[in-house]
């Protein structure tokens, strides 16, 4: 039997046909009619095969007595998390409770949705999530140009001047709300009928980089001063849309101001290039009649991740590329929640108790949970919810993290495998694999050219007990039964966060698509499972700002760019470190291969190939073997995240993001050392 469904394993979320044999899995293969994906599939989904039965998945409850997880039962688990989570509200408050989200729960819109509104039904700020490494960067930066936060779009098939900040997007994807990988055969056909110039700015020279029209080899971590560089070169050089500017933007004499310490000379200096090309990249954007900047996965990932975001706003609207077909667009998706989004101001957001980062479309930077658990105080967070997370793995400051959660009174992992976090955990309960789960692609529904909504149904049976996170957290809500005293959400928003917590996802999806018009659920219930629209809206022009304009330059990046610092060479440290260059897509060891590809570094080095090294930053070292690349700048050591080698350890204590809390990923100076 073959059944039509897509994939959540990564953000690709490919269209797939799977092959069903006796209530198994059997095979996996990309669906040629997929109209994004187009028949590509990958080894994650291959794997995926084995790993829904791999023998070390977790199928049943399991809590922690004498120092080891025993198996329980549903409701004893239930039952005794969510009286300790009543008696801990209200001791300490809701600020007590928290969630930490993981980037699978990014991918399921059940999960999703169900994980905010019962943060928000708990009355809690603590909802921490993974989102603030790729997504939050941007969605704060069109907030503040803009007026409301929404993550904005590359229109890659139709603009005729390409920027890919990446080139890594063969081996990991095109990034959140990019699904499916035939961006890259859209873009080579644009370039074969009309000319369109693509340029890829990466450290390496990957396969992608080698098959465009020119690449900009820059240092790791410096795409802020890529698009500085570029936005000072457009103003100096007189290269923007006066029109444009004119009747659709505020702020530009603010602007100039705000860019003179930033000249091109400088910032083609701190990348690593001639200033000559930049402006020389700078100019042709400028001139094309449609141009766009694609940011890669972990181009927003740093310590001036909102600053190479807004930036990035900038460029595009200097030179008439916002909200404009070819350029950067706002989409409508599966169900037009602009109204919801323009509600949820930032600004008017909570704000961590530590660190005081704001909560951006609900959720705060999951690097905040060391902070929140260590530092004592009123709203000093006790209890913990993970939802397919690894915090012990994922967050810099590893040894912070780890303390964390010992010190938590309950943590409560929803998980599909034990792991670094699970050791800490008093409850592990287990969840669904994505091809036990029923799933709609609902937040994330529009990917260029095509306007399609796709339904998952499961697939095979669940293993032994394993539940979805919504159902989860569904009935660990009702456990809690919260009141709305303390909410940090105001009255109304918990209100509505408690109903949400509480209800059936799918059917206020239906009402919700009734209300607003346009889909049949008819369709959808059968195979392929999926309605396609045809092309999507690209020329939305929203802006929630009183004057109807985009605004230049926003108060918020003015402190920011004041505050903002060059990387600058360290005496001991000659090399310069990058860690967010995935190598596969896997989200776990269960679907990918064992082998660690340890780190890698151009020849020039003078360590031979194969030898063990010692990569060391002023936070921290790691041992692994070393891998020639000719590809790879000179003076960069890539160390790539997620095996064996705990990139981690050299990020301890490194900055996050002044203005959305994501992490430092990459540029901190390093060394390499043979042993």
């Amino acid at each position: 039997m073959q059944t039509n469904t897509y994939c959540r394993l990564c953000d690709g979320a490919c269209g797939l046909v799977v092959d069903l044999d006796d209530n198994r899995v059997s095979g996996v293969r990309g669906d040629p009619s997929d109209p994004v994906s187009e028949g590509y599939s990958c080894e994650v989904a291959d794997a995926s095969v084995q790993a829904v039965s791999h023998p070390n998945r977790v199928t049943r409850p399991l809590k922690r007595e004498g120092g080891e997880l025993v198996p329980c039962s549903w409701d004893e688990a239930i039952s005794e998390i969510g009286a300790k989570l009543r008696e801990i509200r209200g001791q300490s408050g809701p600020a007590s409770l928290g969630l930490y989200l993981g980037d699978a729960v990014q991918r399921s819109s059940h999960s999703l949705a169900r994980a905010l509104t019962v943060g928000v039904g708990l009355g809690t700020p603590n909802i921490l999530s993974t989102q603030c490494r790729e997504a939050a960067p941007r969605i704060r930066a069109a907030e503040l140009a803009l007026g409301h936060p929404v993550n904005l779009l590359t229109d890659l098939g139709r603009a005729h001047y390409v920027i890919l900040l990446s080139g890594g997007q063969r081996e990991s994807s095109w990034g959140q709300q990019y699904p499916g990988m035939a961006h890259e055969q859209w873009i080579q056909h644009s370039r074969k009928t009309k000319g369109t110039k693509v340029v890829v700015a990466d450290p390496k020279k990957t396969e992608l980089a080698e098959s465009v029209d020119q690449h900009l080899p820059i240092r790791p971590g410096t795409e802020a001063f890529f698009l500085l560089g570029m936005a000072s070169a457009i103003l100096k050089g007189g290269w923007v849309d006066r029109q444009y500017l004119r009747d659709y933007a505020s702020g530009l004499d603010e602007l100039e101001g705000m860019l003179a310490p930033w000249d091109v000379e400088r910032c083609a200096d701190i990348c690593g290039l001639k200033a000559a090309m930049l402006s020389g990249v700078a100019l042709k954007f400028s001139r094309a009649a449609m141009a766009v900047i694609h940011p890669g996965p972990g181009t927003f990932q740093g310590g001036n991740g909102l600053v190479a975001a807004w930036a990035w706003m900038v460029i595009h609207t200097l030179t008439a590329n916002t909200l404009r077909p070819g350029g950067l667009y706002d989409h409508r998706g599966l169900i037009d929640l602009h109204m919801l989004w323009s509600s949820l101001s930032t600004d008017g957001a909570p704000r961590t108790r530590v660190g005081d980062h704001p909560l951006v479309l609900l959720q705060a930077p999951h690097t905040a949970l060391p902070d929140e658990v260590l530092t004592p105080g009123e709203g000093q967070l006790r209890a913990l919810l993970c939802v397919e997370g690894n915090p012990a793995w994922d967050l810099p400051e590893s040894p912070r993290a780890r303390e964390a959660l010992r010190q938590l009174e309950l943590l409560v992992c929803l998980t599909r495998t034990l792991d670094q976090t699970t050791e800490f955990a008093d409850y592990v309960l287990p969840t669904t694999h994505p091809w036990e789960q029923r799933d709609l692609h609902f937040l994330d529904a529009t990917a260029l050219p095509a306007h399609f909504t796709q339904l998952a149904p499961a697939l095979v049976p669940v293993q032994g007990e394993a539940r979805s996170p919504d159902e989860i957290l569904r009935g660990l809500f009702a456990e809690v039964r919260p009141g709305l005293r303390g909410s940090v959400w105001g009255r109304h928003l918990a209100m509505i966060g408690r109903a949400a917590a509480s209800a059936d996802l799918e059917q206020w999806a239906q009402r919700l698509s009734e209300w607003l018009g346009g889909l049949d659920w008819d369709t959808l219930s059968e195979a392929p499972h999926r309605i396609h629209e045809g092309d999507t809206n690209r020329a939305n022009w929203r802006v929630s700002h009183d004057d109807n304009r985009i605004d230049l330059s926003p108060d918020p990046m003015g402190r920011l760019l004041s505050d903002l610092r060059a990387p600058s060479p360290d005496e001991r440290f000659g090399l310069w470190l990058r860690t967010s260059a995935r190598v596969d897509r896997a989200p776990d060891a269960h679907h990918r291969d064992a082998v660690d590809p340890g780190v890698s570094a151009h020849p020039d080095v003078g360590i031979a190939d194969g030898a063990q090294v010692k990569v060391e930053t002023a936070y921290g070292s790691v041992q692994a073997t070393l891998h020639h690349d000719s590809r790879l700048r000179p003076d960069t050591i890539d160390v790539p995240a997620g095996y064996v080698v705990d990139a981690n350890a050299l990020l301890a204590g490194a900055r996050s993001d002044a203005g959305t809390g994501a992490p430092e990923a990459d540029g901190l100076p390093c060394q390499l050392t043979a042993l």
